[in-house]
């Protein structure tokens, strides 16, 4: 027998060995440091390629030891850096049918594909856009932004795929100085330009500012231009600010633009009826990313592109292919052809994942978990305010926090450089993985919350360990 054609009995015993090494690494994740740095033990990894196979309960016990044991961090309770929700289980399980599946989801009549049709049917319903609006799923919220942005350029410059922008008035794009760094990526990458993305300021709540971005539309009309395309934020990744979507609906269909919404963080917790208010003139959008990956838990890669019109995705990426070609009385043909909704041939199959946790948890579970998220942001907001040592930054957006080590009577000067330091030192301990970033000009301890393991008592050791390291520090200097 053909090496790796394993006979049914071997392929169940490695799979319990699997399982058993998964269920042992979950069950030890508080008992271990959050982010597994590898530092020394890099060495570990560099090695010739190999000429020999090994079996494969080594290779197995190499991976259990050497790489399951130097994680991100981001599965772990304690883990609050970045937007990197942790994985549900029954996520990890999916990988692994989807795996043994091996589908190539670009389109034909097999189940996959039907699956990612349906998710995609199910992520719109949650969104509150139409039933026949269209979508494909995608790595992340970048590509996820990226996909959007090119059909938004497709539909406001139509000859752009064949001629170019040569010789056009150029595309306008506006999105606040909260908006994620992809939406800069993605305009470069389409070749609008960075100098044609206009970055507008913010209000106290670090929402966009209507009345500027107003200014800005105008500004560019009577220079020439073409304003286009709109980008609101659907939950920033610095601190949960939702931009006034209702409002700026009212103003891309006055000024006939396309108003896309960047919900990769924050636009699944419209899956819950106590939040959806947060997140109203969402449905009115031409389209949306966002990611199953953070706020329905399920591991990565899952991203979602959903645009409002059907036809739009194809209008952007249709590219016909003799080999892929069907007659209408063809077996093979399918009920979407994906490779049409974005630019990748080659996909796997995301959707088995999000279809299994969605049928597993329904809405009121998942609804559930995101106001749990939410909630655990408010009481360590509220245990800020209440604690002398450390200053609230802005109120919570969502369940991010943003705050700062600030002990009495100590001056600004050297506070940034200190707030850095204790992050520094939380994450050396390896107690926690926290991420700081920049507010109002300010270092804050940036705290985001996407992990249905995260608790009360993990937010005051937070607190407690924070203010030591930053009494320690100054005890230092």
């Amino acid at each position: 027998m053909n090496e790796f054609d394993l006979d049914p009995e071997e392929v169940r015993r490695l799979g319990h060995r699997a399982a058993d090494i998964v269920a042992d690494h979950c069950a030890g994740l508080r008992g271990g440091p959050v982010f597994g740095k590898v530092g020394t033990s890099a060495a570990l990894f560099d090695e010739p390629l190999p000429e020999v196979g090994r079996p494969a309960d080594d290779v197995l016990d190499v991976a259990r030891d050497h790489v399951l044991s130097h994680p991100f961090g981001n599965s772990h309770p304690r883990f609050f850096a970045f937007i990197n929700a942790t994985a549900d289980p029954l996520g990890t399980v999916a990988d692994y049918l989807a795996s043994a599946m091996n589908s190539n989801c670009w389109g034909g009549d097999h189940a996959a594909i039907h699956v990612e049709d349906r998710v995609i049917r199910w992520i719109a319903e949650i969104l509150g856009l139409p039933s026949d609006a269209e979508g494909i799923l995608t790595s992340g919220g970048s590509m996820a932004n990226l996909t959007a942005l090119a059909v938004a350029r497709q539909a406001k410059a139509p000859g752009v795929r064949e001629a170019g922008f040569s010789g056009t008035p150029p595309l306008v794009v506006y999105a606040s100085e909260e908006a994620h760094t992809c939406v800069d990526k993605a305009v470069d990458l389409l070749g609008i330009g960075r100098r044609q993305l206009r970055i507008i300021p913010t209000d106290e709540r670090f929402r966009i500012r209507v009345d500027e971005l107003a200014k800005a539309i105008a500004g560019d009309r009577q220079a020439g231009r073409r304003p286009a395309v709109v980008v609101g934020t659907g939950g920033s990744v610095n601190t949960g600010a939702i931009d006034p979507l209702g409002e700026l609906a009212d103003l891309c269909a006055r000024e006939e633009l396309w108003l896309h919404v960047d919900g990769a963080y924050g636009a699944m917790a419209c899956v819950s009826e106590k939040l959806r208010p947060l997140f109203a003139g969402l449905e009115r959008a031409d389209s949306v990313a966002a990611d199953p990956h953070k706020w329905l838990y399920v591991p990565y890669e899952a991203g979602a592109t959903l645009v409002r019109e059907p036809g739009r995705l194809a209008d952007a990426f249709r590219r016909p292919a003799p080999y892929l070609a069907h007659d209408p009385d063809s077996l093979v043909t399918g009920p979407v052809l994906f490779n049409e909704r974005g630019p990748e041939l080659s996909r796997g199959f995301k959707a088995l994942k999000v279809w299994m946790g969605l049928k597993r948890h329904g809405r009121k579970g998942y609804a559930a978990t995101i106001e749990h998220d939410v909630a655990m942001a408010r009481f360590l907001a509220e245990k800020v305010r209440e604690s002398e040592d450390f200053e609230l930054l802005a109120e919570p957006g969502l369940s991010i926090v943003n705050f700062r080590y600030r002990p009495s009577a100590h001056p600004e000067a050297g506070l940034d450089r200190l707030n850095r330091r204790i992050v520094n030192r939380l994450v050396e301990s390896g107690a926690f993985f926290l991420a700081p970033t920049v507010v109002r000009g300010r270092t804050s301890l940036r705290v985001a919350i996407v992990n249905f393991r995260t608790r009360e008592d993990d937010l005051l050791a937070l607190l407690e360990e924070a203010s030591r390291a930053g009494r320690e520090l100054l005890s230092e200097s």
